[in-house]
Formats: C-alpha cells, sequence, structure tokens
C-alpha cells in the first residue's frame, strides 16, 4: 500500500454532454493530504474518458477510494465504482462523503459496498481517517467527530457535524488535477474561467434546504486577504480571467466582501467573478459604496433563489424575503451591470388532494410567470431557472412531503433515481414528486431549458463561442434566433401546448452537444 488515496466524482446528470467543472470538494479535502505528502488520484468524468476504469486502476495500491455524492445520479456513478472496487480489491475500504451521505448517513453506510461516512465538512475529518486507515489503526475511528463506519458488521453511526476556520486549512490544490485546461470554461464574463468555493455554510432557515440540517444555520469563510492571494495566484500561474463562485452564500459577512473587493483593485488584478449565490434580503441593505466597489473589482453574476412570485409561498418556505426586495434588486443589479440568475421552484407539498395541488402549482407558475413579465421590463439581461421541489431529508419541509404522499427510498440506490431529468420528459419517465402533474412538470422542464433559456442571449453568444466548429457554430446562431422569437411567443401568450419546437430544441442541443 502506498501513501496514496483515491477520490472519485461521479456525473452529477444523466445528460450527455460533460460540464467542465473542477472537483471542488475532492480538492478540498485533499489540502491536508497533498500538504502531509500523500499522493491524491482525483477521478472525474470531466478528467478522463474511462474515468470508471481509471479509478479502479489507481485503488490497486492506495489506502482508501472515496466518493462524493449528492442525491440523484451521482449516487448510482458511486455504487457503481464502489461495487467494482469491492469485487477487485475486497479489502479496500470505502468511504463516502457528501451533500447525500451528510443528511442520510446511516442508510448509506447500510449498503454492503460502503464502510464508512463522513458527514459535513471534511477536511480534517479525512484527513485524520486516511492516517488511521495507512497506519492500520481502526481503533480511534469512533473518536473523529463526524465519521460513521462498521465494526463488526455494526454501524457506528456518528453524526456530529462543525464547521473549522477554513483559513487553517492550505489553498485548493488545483495542481493535482491531471489535466487542469478541462476545468476552464467559457462563461458570460471570462475565456478561462476557474471555479472556486471561499465559504461554507448559510446562517438562514429556508425549509427547503438542507444547509440547516448539515451546518446548522452557521457559516464560515476563508479571510478577505487569503481570497485575494489564492485569485492572483490563480491568475498568474493559470492565466485565468474569471472565477465561477460555488459558495451556499457568499455574502454573509458584508465587510468581508467590501475588503475582497478593495484588495482586487489595490493590486490590480483583472478578474470577472460570477456565479456568486446571494440572499435578495441582505444585498438590498447594502450600502451604495458597496456596489459600486462590487461593479469596479469584477462583480458579473449573481444568482439568487427568488423562488417564488408570490408571498404566501414564500412564507411557506420560510425565505424570510418579501416580493418588493426583489424588484429592488433588480434595479440594483441593473444599475451596476451586474446579470441576475433568479432560481425559482414549483411543485410544494400542499396537500394529498391531486386536484387541490394542481391547482396550486399552477397558481404557482402563473405568479412566477407573472413577476417575470416585470422583471423583463427592468431589464431582459437576466436569466431565469425553474426546477420542481425535490425532498430533501432533514430539510423542514421534507417532513410536509412525508405527511402528503412521498414514499421515501429504502435503499441507498433508491434515491439514485429521485431526481427527474429534463432530457427524459418526452420519455414517459415516471414522476417521484406526487404534487404535481406531467403536463405542469414538463411545463416546467419547457421553461427551464428551452423558453427562458432562448430568452438569454448572452448565453447564446458565449455558447457559441464555445463551439469550435465554424459551420455548427453558425447552426448554433440560426437557430438560437429561430429558437428566441418563438420562445418569446410562448412565454408572452401562455402557450405550452405542442411542443414541437421544445422537442426539436432538445433533439438539436444533443446533436451540436452543448
Amino acid at each position: 500500500m502506498k501513501k496514496k488515496v483515491v477520490l472519485f466524482h461521479g456525473r452529477a446528470s444523466t445528460f450527455e454532454k460533460r460540464i467542465n467543472i473542477a472537483p471542488l470538494a475532492l480538492l478540498h479535502i485533499s489540502s491536508l493530504l497533498v500538504k502531509d505528502g500523500f499522493q491524491v488520484k482525483i477521478i472525474s468524468d470531466t478528467l478522463y474518458d474511462n474515468y470508471i476504469e481509471e479509478a479502479l486502476k489507481e485503488c490497486k495500491d492506495s489506502v482508501c477510494l472515496g466518493v462524493t455524492a449528492m442525491t440523484g445520479s451521482q449516487i448510482a456513478e458511486g455504487l457503481k465504482i464502489s461495487s467494482l472496487a469491492k469485487e477487485r480489491y475486497p479489502q479496500l475500504p470505502v468511504v463516502w462523503g457528501g451533500w447525500h451521505p451528510s443528511i442520510m448517513p446511516e442508510s448509506t453506510l447500510k449498503d454492503r459496498n460502503v464502510d464508512i461516512v463522513i458527514a459535513g465538512q471534511g477536511e480534517s475529518k479525512f484527513f485524520r481517517l486516511v492516517k488511521n486507515l495507512f497506519g492500520s489503526d481502526r481503533h480511534s475511528l469512533k473518536e473523529i467527530p463526524g465519521l460513521s463506519f462498521k465494526d463488526n458488521g455494526l454501524l457506528m453511526l456518528n453524526n456530529e457535524f462543525a464547521l473549522e476556520d477554513m483559513d487553517s486549512f492550505p489553498s485548493i490544490p488545483y495542481d493535482i488535477i491531471s489535466d487542469i485546461e478541462k476545468c476552464f470554461n467559457k462563461t458570460e464574463y471570462g475565456n478561462r474561467t476557474l471555479q472556486y468555493i471561499s465559504s461554507y455554510g448559510c446562517p438562514y432557515r429556508c425549509s427547503f434546504c438542507i444547509e440547516p440540517v448539515v451546518n446548522k444555520r452557521r457559516w464560515s469563510g476563508l479571510s478577505a486577504g487569503r481570497v485575494v492571494e489564492d485569485w492572483e495566484y490563480l491568475h498568474k500561474k493559470y492565466g485565468i480571467d474569471a472565477v465561477a463562485i460555488y459558495d451556499s452564500n457568499f455574502f454573509v459577512d458584508k465587510k468581508r466582501v467590501a475588503v475582497i473587493c478593495e484588495g482586487l483593485l489595490r493590486k490590480g488584478i483583472k478578474i470577472k467573478w460570477g456565479n456568486v449565490n446571494g440572499r435578495i434580503p441582505q444585498l438590498v441593505k447594502y450600502e451604495a459604496e458597496i456596489w459600486k466597489l462590487m461593479e469596479a473589482a469584477g462583480l458579473k453574476m449573481i444568482l439568487t433563489g427568488s423562488e417564488s412570485g408570490e408571498q404566501e409561498i414564500l412564507d411557506l418556505i420560510q425565505k424570510d424575503a418579501n416580493l418588493e426586495d426583489i424588484y429592488k434588486f433588480s434595479v440594483l443589479c441593473n444599475r451596476h451591470n451586474i446579470k441576475i440568475l433568479f432560481s425559482y421552484m414549483s411543485g410544494m407539498p400542499w396537500s394529498d388532494d391531486a386536484g387541490f395541488n394542481r391547482r396550486m402549482v399552477n397558481r404557482e407558475i402563473k405568479s412566477m410567470l407573472s413577476q417575470v413579465d416585470k422583471l423583463l421590463r427592468i431589464t431582459n439581461r437576466n436569466r431565469f431557472m425553474v426546477y420542481a421541489y425535490t425532498p430533501l431529508p432533514g430539510s423542514a419541509m421534507y417532513e410536509m412531503a412525508l405527511k402528503y404522499g412521498f414514499q421515501e427510498p429504502k435503499t441507498l440506490r433508491g434515491w439514485s433515481d429521485l431526481l427527474y431529468s429534463p432530457e427524459d420528459i418526452f420519455k414517459g419517465t415516471s414522476i417521484t414528486q406526487k404534487w404535481i402533474s406531467s403536463r405542469q412538470l414538463r411545463i416546467i422542464t419547457m421553461l427551464e431549458q428551452y423558453i427562458f433559456g432562448m430568452m438569454d442571449l448572452d448565453a447564446r453568444d458565449w455558447i457559441a463561442k464555445s463551439i469550435d466548429n465554424i459551420f455548427l457554430r453558425n447552426l448554433f446562431r440560426l437557430a438560437f434566433n429561430a429558437g428566441y422569437l418563438l420562445a418569446r411567443i410562448r412565454l408572452k401568450l401562455r402557450i405550452f401546448a405542442f411542443p414541437l419546437d421544445y422537442w426539436f430544441f432538445i433533439k438539436f442541443r444533443k446533436r451540436i452537444g452543448v
């Protein structure tokens, strides 16, 4: 056994096109191991064509196999590699972590191919675990908080969660990635965009979210100076011109945000930053000077959960927000040339009465579209997204979902089929959500994938840049412009029947690989 660890990041979507993204969670838990001299091999579908076989090959002399998984198809990928690894190397410890094992450690550990589960933030926990495994000393595993394991067939559960100071860990070791070029993206705000995490957690209480369960409404962020140092290093070493931030809530600490901006400006670091998650009620309270500072420092895009166009629904999901703030926020961002990704949700568990649920979901969609119309009158630069509500264990709304008909999967594999794929919308795939009809789900996916997508002309331009073939690039632009006109008509007249153009859009997108 070498001083080596294999970490596996399976495909998180059933969509055939691979998404170029750095496996951030695995990079973070690698930092202490790399500093201690361990060789860490990260295997993902982004980095390798035959990523399953590559992972199995590397497991031969590894201390353990680590698997990260979110609820959905990534579980199926994780089970596949875990099963194959156990067949080939029966003594190899298989360790699972990530969002799903954190909220469902017991059912995860019950799977015969999983030996150990790490819940919550994993840097120091995984480091201590690997050191134990490498030294063949399992007696102290129970002393590691948030670590559950099997002991002679018995499940030893430890669900203790704690957020640690992120500044106490080394910087993300991007250089251990086999081909870092595969992690760069062309985005609306940069040609060499790299992904980054600057904080963990969120102090708010949205009832559909599992953040309050995993991180107990706590938040921990890198210091402003550390963020600026990291971005400067990445800019110089890799020539990045943009950062996509994958925090749950970047804007919790206003002072930190201001100091980051001041540091970027003082050092002359020419980097754009986007995909930055934040809450509208907090951002509308930022002073005008902070908004000017963020604009000057390169902030180009904010992702926010507007969730609904109806106050009753915002109150139901404990969003602690009001509708007027959404419009104020749009005006602020437009004033400072910042694009917004508005995220909505529909298909709430209102009751166990199917007829009542259909009426309520229709009301959800109607109020959302009414709000979208008003936001489009402020500016047409923003992007809108909408998803069907998915019950996530441990969240406050999960108990409502169980009460009103949700059947909780009994096995780890059962959770892999929980999420629907928009690509399957015309295949008659069964719906696990009991509060939304097939027709309503098709409308939601049609809005998300097609109508809202086609109305985002910024996306047209940056997606076109990513298509190398000139003929396909021009064909894409032509098709996009035609789709834009059809999408505008459908949205204006609320026509969602006979979705032949939507069907063609899915086929065309798959054909040209975007």
